[in-house]
């Protein structure tokens, strides 16, 4: 039996094979009344794909999945002292327009997405967010880079 554990408690599954797909959401209410969202995201890396082929298959599923989803900007950053990708994308649900800024980064075997979403009118408070992740995250044990 294989034990996993998560922030608050411990448990044992059966042999067999499962794939960590976590996703962690957390939501603030901003002065606004409006939401501003904080996404990690994180899968296992198949085949010998690099950072930017799944970049690139994100943003594809993106696409099908979002309507009128577009990535503003695209750059390449250390994230976390890793190589990776900075993205600004926007798209439309329900009317309105909203702002994301996604950070991917290749980590032990696994891709992480870190990304932070508003509506367009908090845009500033979407960038404030996403810049305290990428300047503050750290590693808990040295990572090895894809």
């Amino acid at each position: 039996m294989a034990s996993y554990y998560v922030n608050e408690a411990a448990f044992g599954l059966t042999e067999r094979p499962f794939v960590d797909k976590t996703v962690h959401a957390l939501e603030s209410k901003l002065t606004s009344g409006q939401t501003l969202a904080v996404f990690v995201h994180r899968r296992p890396i198949e085949g010998a794909k690099s950072l930017r082929e799944l970049v690139d298959e994100h943003v594809a599923v993106n696409e099908t999945r979002l309507a009128a989803f577009a990535v503003v900007d695209d750059v390449a950053a250390a994230v976390g002292g890793l190589p990776g990708v900075l993205l600004r994308t926007r798209w439309r649900h329900g009317g309105a327009t909203f702002c994301q800024r996604q950070a991917h980064v290749a980590v032990e075997g696994q891709v992480m997405i870190f990304a932070v979403s508003a509506p367009i009118a908090e845009s500033a408070a979407c960038d404030e967010t996403f810049d305290s992740i990428v300047q503050t995250l750290a590693w808990r044990a040295p990572p090895a880079a894809l």
